[in-house]
């Protein structure tokens, strides 16, 4: 089942726009118009479930970040909307672990010159934990 999320924001600007497109077709996500994204992809049948831990919490996480990175944009609106089953045993084989950055962001966006694969991959490989 999809998981679609949808935001608002004001004070931003077309490039800004275009790189959080690109950022979440690199995690595997399908622009469904402004500021409508889907993962996966219509038609596309990429895992036997939705990959969580690679695809839909890091995209997310990087949305949050841009958001508290950038204090002159406002957020109106968000949703996310998920009718999904995900999960990782290695014993059945069934889903992923988390992978690295080259692995989970691995999909070509639509213009790929507007959120560079490489800073993408360390960003992901490079989250810190806190305590």
């Amino acid at each position: 089942m999809p998981v679609i999320v949808t935001f608002d924001i004001t004070n931003y600007n077309a490039n800004d726009h275009n790189r959080l497109r690109a950022m979440f077709e690199r995690f595997g996500w399908e622009n469904l118009g402004g500021t409508a994204y889907r993962y996966p992809k219509l038609g596309t049948d990429d895992q036997p479930v939705e990959d969580w831990l690679n695809h839909i919490v890091p995209a997310i996480m990087m949305f949050r970040a841009y958001l508290t990175n950038h204090p002159e944009v406002t957020l109106t609106r968000f949703t996310v909307d998920a009718n999904s089953s995900s999960g990782y045993n290695p014993a059945t084989g069934f889903g992923q672990p988390p992978l690295p950055g080259a692995q989970a962001a691995d999909y070509d966006p639509q213009h790929p010159g507007h959120f560079g694969q490489a800073n993408l991959w360390q960003w992901l490989n490079n989250i810190p934990y806190p305590y």
